[in-house]
């Protein structure tokens, strides 16, 4: 299975799991008032421009200078984060003469971010993301199904950062998601609270997501 077939046959299983079709990114819940105190999740969203589909990508390899790399960018984005309770992301790749670059890097919302526009010339490795701020109200140490879909429609993997400073690595060849440094490794909201993490493992399967998301009495998205 291809990686954009994968990615629409998550997002057909998430829909199947949630019982309802994901609302437009925008329309998020953001208050116990709106979720009736059930944690939803945290998206990432290839648009509003067509992401890297159709652009030459390369394989992630999360080790050695790409990780440093990464991390770099996510290490200053989790302040960022903390400061104006929003997403940041973007997206890492290589430059015509094989030195690592970054897209410029976007601005979302408490819970989502629409990836930006990939210049001319980059060969796409993977997107990041951070997820925002600590709140009851959003499962934010975890990878989300539609997480692992964005990025297998990309044909690309990803790493995600977590408000307990959790370093996660999106696998699309494998659909899985693992934790490359636990809590604590990166930056780590003030406000962040364990005891909400949930039952998390290193290594989780999309179907692992899955279940995590329709065990939270509604929908995740």
């Amino acid at each position: 299975m291809t990686r954009p077939a994968a990615a629409a046959a998550i997002l057909a299983l998430a829909v199947l799991t949630a019982c309802a079709a994901p609302p437009p990114l925008p329309d998020l819940p953001m208050g116990p008032e709106e979720t009736g105190g059930k944690p939803v999740g945290r998206v990432l969203a290839t648009g509003p421009f067509p992401g890297s589909r159709g652009i030459p990508v390369a394989e992630s390899t999360p080790s050695g200078t790409e990780r440093a790399f990464v991390t770099a960018i996510l290490t200053d984005l989790q302040h960022r984060s903390f400061a104006q309770n929003r997403e940041f992301c973007g997206y890492i790749g290589l430059s015509r003469s094989g030195d690592w670059m970054t897209t410029p890097v976007t601005a979302g919302n408490e819970a989502s971010c629409p990836l930006p526009r990939v210049p001319p010339g980059m060969r796409l490795v993977a997107s990041f993301h951070t997820h925002s701020t600590y709140s009851p109200y959003y499962a934010s140490e975890w990878p989300t199904t539609q997480d692992v879909a964005t990025d297998a429609l990309d044909n690309i993997d990803g790493y995600i950062a977590t408000p307990g400073g959790r370093l996660w690595y999106v696998d699309t060849d494998t659909l899985t998601v693992r934790q490359l440094c636990g809590r604590g490794c990166l930056p780590q909201d003030p406000n962040y609270v364990a005891d909400d993490d949930g039952p998390l493992r290193r290594i989780m399967t999309v179907e692992d997501l899955m279940a995590w998301e329709g065990s939270v009495e509604g929908p995740m998205f």
